[in-house]
C-alpha cells in the first residue's frame, strides 16, 4: 500500500481519502476536480460539505456514518445528564453534616439531593434515527428516560415512541439533535418551532448548527426560556462578543463530541467495513438499493458531525487489494488490512453483505454502482 498526496493521485480510477472540514471550500472543490475518482471517502460523518446535484454518477461516495456513534451519543448523554444535575450534585467534597444523635434515623427526611432530579422518567426526544440517535436512546431508556424519537417515517415495531410532528417532538424536557444537514432539515428548528417549545426545555446539537435557527435560539435562551448545550455553532468559533458566550442558559464546547481514544483513525473501519461489504457483494443479483438507502436518504436519520485529521489523501496501490492506511501527523500511518478478492471463478457472496453498509453511501451513488465501481477497483492487475 502506498499513499500519496492528492496531487500525485493517477489521471483516473484513484481512491480519495478526504477530510473535507479540513480545507476550503475552493480546496475541495479543486481536489475534487482534478482527477476522475473511482470512490471518494468523507472522514465526516456528514455529507453537506458536497454538492449531491452536481456529483458524478459514476463516482462512488461514502461516508464514516458509525464510527463517530459512541463518543456524540456519550457527550449527549453527558450533557443532559449535566443538565439535570446543574443546581448541584448529590455528594459533596468532604461530609459537612453535624454528628447525628443517637435515635436519629440514618437519612434525615430533609436531605438535599443538590437540588438535581436525573434522568428517571424525564422526557427526552431525539432527533435523529441513525447511529447516533439509536445508541443514545438505547443509552436514555436504560436510565428510565421517557424516549421519544423524532423521525420523517416512524417505523412499525420500534421499542420506542416516534413522531414526525415537530410540535411533540418539542413538548420535552431534553431535545438532542443529531440530524444530518440538508436541504429538508435546514432550519427545521426556526423560530417559529423553538417558540413553541415546551417552557425550560434544553436542546442539545451535535451536528449541524444550521439545522437550528441560531439567533432564535439565542434570545429564547436569552429570555430564560430555554437552555441550550451546543457542540456546532455558525460561525466556528463563535466572534469574543457573541451573545451564546455569556449567557448562563447555554453551554458551549468547540465542534469536540466526536472526540473518543481511538477517533483520530476510527474513520478507517468505516471505509474498510463499506470496502469489505462492496467487494463481496453480487453486482448482479441484487436490487439497488438506492431506493432504500436508509439513514443516508433520510432526513430524520442521523449524519452527525465528525473530525479527522486527515487532509485528503489519494490512494495509489500496487496491483492486487490495497490495503488504506490512516495518515495520523507526525506518527507513521498504520496499515489496515483489507478483505482478499475472490478468484474470478468463486461463485458471488450474497448480496445481503452490503444491508450493513447502505447508509454509508451517499445518493445520488446507487447501490448497483457502487459495488460495479469497486469491484472494478479490485480487478487483479489494476491499481
Amino acid at each position: 500500500m502506498e499513499l500519496r498526496p492528492w496531487q500525485e493521485a493517477p489521471e483516473r480510477d484513484g481512491v480519495l481519502l478526504m477530510a473535507p472540514h479540513e480545507l476550503s471550500a475552493g480546496r475541495r472543490a479543486e481536489v475534487l476536480r482534478s482527477v476522475r475518482w473511482s470512490w471518494v471517502h468523507l472522514t465526516s460523518a456528514g455529507a453537506d460539505f458536497i454538492d449531491l446535484a452536481e456529483w458524478p454518477a459514476d463516482t462512488l461516495l461514502t461516508r464514516s456514518w458509525r464510527c463517530y456513534a459512541a463518543p456524540l451519543a456519550e457527550y449527549a448523554l453527558h450533557a443532559v445528564l449535566t443538565h439535570e444535575w446543574r443546581r448541584g450534585t448529590p455528594w459533596q467534597e468532604r461530609d459537612t453534616r453535624s454528628a447525628p444523635a443517637p435515635d436519629a434515623p440514618p437519612v434525615p427526611a430533609g436531605a438535599s439531593t443538590g437540588g438535581g432530579t436525573g434522568l428517571w422518567g424525564a422526557e427526552v426526544t431525539v432527533a435523529g434515527w441513525g447511529a447516533v440517535g439509536q445508541r443514545l436512546a438505547t443509552v436514555l431508556d436504560a436510565l428510565g428516560a421517557r424516549v421519544t424519537v423524532l423521525r420523517r417515517s416512524p417505523e412499525p415495531g420500534s421499542p420506542f415512541r416516534q413522531t414526525s410532528d415537530l410540535g411533540r417532538a418539542l413538548d420535552a424536557d431534553h431535545l438532542v439533535v443529531a440530524l444530518p444537514l440538508t436541504a429538508g432539515t435546514r432550519h427545521l428548528f426556526d423560530r417559529a418551532a423553538l417558540g413553541r417549545a415546551r417552557p425550560g426545555l434544553h436542546l442539545v446539537n451535535v451536528s449541524r448548527a444550521a439545522i437550528v435557527d441560531q439567533d432564535a435560539l439565542t434570545e429564547l435562551c436569552a429570555a430564560g426560556r430555554l437552555f441550550a448545550t451546543l457542540d456546532v455553532t455558525d460561525p466556528e468559533p463563535l466572534p469574543t462578543g457573541h451573545p451564546l458566550r455569556s449567557l448562563p442558559t447555554v453551554r458551549l464546547s468547540p465542534h469536540v463530541a466526536w472526540r473518543s481514544r481511538d477517533s483520530d483513525a476510527a474513520f478507517a473501519d468505516d471505509f474498510a467495513t463499506i470496502w469489505a461489504a462492496l467487494a463481496d457483494s453480487d453486482t448482479s443479483a441484487a436490487p439497488d438499493p438506492s431506493a432504500a438507502a436508509g439513514s443516508s436518504a433520510d432526513p430524520h436519520s442521523s449524519h452527525a458531525p465528525g473530525i479527522a485529521h486527515a487532509p485528503g489523501i489519494s490512494d495509489a496501490s500496487a496491483p492486487g487489494v490495497p490495503a488504506p492506511a490512516v495518515p495520523v501527523p507526525g506518527a507513521p500511518a498504520p496499515a489496515v488490512p483489507m478483505p482478499a478478492v475472490p478468484a474470478p471463478s468463486a461463485p458471488a457472496p450474497d448480496a445481503r453483505a452490503l444491508d450493513a453498509v447502505i447508509p454509508g453511501l451517499v445518493p445520488p451513488t446507487s447501490g448497483r454502482r457502487a459495488r460495479a465501481a469497486v469491484r472494478a477497483l479490485l480487478t487483479p492487475g489494476r491499481s
